[in-house]
């Protein structure tokens, strides 16, 4: 255990990098030939299988603040988006690599949670740190996981695969994760041990790796993605590269009661949360209407709770969301990076 008082100045690069591979598991599995301590990890892959990639960022001040995550937390999340984009393409999650940018005066301490919180998410899951980057950063805090999954090649599932007629379904509910960071950023709002489930969903998803490879494996889905910025954004991506366009029915976006509750209390709308809040990593997929049983079944085994069909995909561009009143345009409200910060 390090002393709370030392600092990253304190260990150096070398003892950052010794406390990283300290808290990483010292028995690596037969692919990894070389993992942490080398110029480059070593991986063996089966031939008849696709190598997936892929890479997420976090950066202290837009992300992520120290007022709304504590450190084990930020460990898990990191981890976590990086997991439900493989699970998105039905893919295998294996192999990680974590590059950390910190401020010299930072405690150790914090690394240490964060590398706790980290792993305790891949043990969950079977990833293995194989290696990384520490620099030191003058300001802000940047994290960055590289994970590496793999996967038949028959089974990958793209965001481009919808087709007209297409079900479209969402694993929910939806919103929970911005109704969350609402309750840590706003001092009048509940206290967050009374909406637990909500703070949680923000600061800890739990990836659906297991129900995004079910679903590729079982060839139910035609295009699938996860929704890390808020489901008016993500179908806009599965639509753009599908060439089609997508009617959603309001009354059928799921969502919980703290949400709804909270929304009530505060004066807020719930589908704005659930629409466009984002960062729930709840799967998002089309498919036939003809195998809508075996996706209930499916989805209710895996994840405690069926999917839920939110709307179709049509072959006119753009997204409407249909209300008892009527139909309206659904823009795009998500998160957007390199646009004005996010309140």
């Amino acid at each position: 255990m390090i002393s709370k008082n030392k600092t990253l100045s304190d260990l150096g690069e070398t003892g950052i990098i010794r406390l990283i591979q300290g808290k990483s598991p010292h028995e690596l599995p037969s692919y990894v030939k070389k993992g942490i301590d080398d110029d480059c990890a070593v991986l063996e892959t089966a031939s008849n299988r696709v190598l997936l990639v892929t890479t997420d960022t976090l950066i202290e001040g837009i992300h992520f603040t120290g007022r709304t995550i504590s450190a084990e937390a930020l460990g898990w999340k990191a981890l976590a988006v990086n997991i439900s984009d493989i699970a998105a393409m039905g893919g295998a999650q294996q192999t990680a690599f974590l590059s950390i940018a910190l401020r010299p005066d930072s405690q150790a301490s914090f690394l240490e949670s964060f590398m706790a919180g980290f792993n305790a998410l891949a043990g969950k899951t079977g990833v293995v740190l194989a290696g990384g980057d520490t620099v030191e950063s003058p300001s802000f805090a940047a994290i960055t996981i590289t994970l590496l999954g793999d996967c038949l090649p028959e089974h990958v599932v793209y965001r481009s695969g919808a087709r007209a007629g297409d079900d479209v379904w969402v694993t929910g509910p939806l919103g929970n994760a911005a109704a969350g960071l609402f309750l840590l950023q706003n001092k009048e709002a509940g206290a967050p041990s009374e909406y637990d489930a909500l703070v949680r969903a923000h600061q800890k998803p739990m990836p659906l790796f297991k129900l995004g490879r079910a679903l590729a494996e079982g060839g139910l889905v035609h295009a699938m993605i996860d929704i890390s910025d808020g489901i008016s954004k993500d179908l806009g991506h599965v639509c753009e590269q599908s060439g089609v366009g997508a009617v959603l029915e309001a009354a059928s976006i799921p969502l919980s009661s703290d949400l709804s509750r909270l929304a009530a209390e505060m004066g807020k709308n719930p589908l704005d949360w659930a629409l466009h809040g984002g960062e729930d990593y709840a799967l998002l997929f089309t498919a036939s209407p003809a195998d809508k049983a075996k996706i209930e079944s499916l989805t209710a085994k895996l994840s405690g709770s069926p999917a839920t069909r939110v709307g179709a995909i049509v072959r006119e561009d753009g997204i409407s969301l249909v209300y008892h009143e009527g139909k309206v345009p659904l823009e795009p409200c998500g998160y957007l990076h390199f646009s004005k910060p996010r309140e």
